[in-house]
């Protein structure tokens, strides 16, 4: 008959030993399954993690005069980007009106974000042009290569009802795709967009 006494240090340096063993073995097992996309783990995020995050230096992106776009500076800041052609017509627009009045809703955050767009085409229509002067003072533009940009595992393509979020060392974290451009839609992702970006900006 075995003594309690004895048993009772063994099952305390079972317990010791095990619980860890058995936490990492479970930790595991989670994070292969959701790895897989065996299992939907909750986020706190509305917009779509781009995970791995990509380099946005990696396309290249470059000023008129020639002079590359160079992302992770002391000052440098959280991103709007926004893609498309050199015309940007009704969907483009949508998308830098989304992205101008989603900055200026952060209020005393808005100074840590900037906006950007990303022309694939060779230059600006003097239609856009006016466009950005008249109501896209604070904003930025750069060109990339359009084929880079199709060959990148961006998800978005330049005529898509989305842009990107890019934090200050020029990573794409995160994207929002919306379904259509009803006002409705545009004003709901704004707060959606508002919401993760003042998480992210604590």
């Amino acid at each position: 008959m075995s003594n309690p006494e004895n048993s009772s240090p063994k099952l305390v340096f079972s317990l010791i030993v095990g619980i860890p063993l058995l936490v990492i073995a479970l930790s595991t097992v989670v994070y292969q399954l959701a790895n897989r996309d065996m299992l939907a783990l909750g986020t706190v995020n509305n917009g779509t993690l781009i995970q791995p995050p990509l380099d946005i230096q990696a396309l290249e992106p470059r000023y008129r005069n020639g002079e590359t776009v160079v992302f992770n500076q002391p000052d440098s800041l959280w991103q709007f980007v926004v893609v498309g052609d050199g015309y940007c017509e009704s969907t483009c627009e949508a998308m830098l009106y989304l992205t101008r009045q989603t900055h200026t809703a952060l209020g005393k955050k808005m100074g840590r974000v900037s906006r950007m767009y990303l022309n694939t085409a060779s230059d600006f229509s003097p239609a856009f042009e006016k466009l950005l002067i008249d109501e896209h003072e604070k904003f930025s533009s750069a060109f990339i290569d359009a084929e880079a940009y199709r060959q990148s595992k961006l998800p978005l393509n330049d005529e898509a009802r989305g842009f990107y979020v890019v934090d200050p060392r020029g990573w794409v974290m995160m994207f929002y795709q919306l379904p259509d451009l009803e006002q409705d839609t545009l004003t709901s992702t704004g707060k959606l967009v508002i919401k993760d970006m003042k998480r992210l900006l604590r």
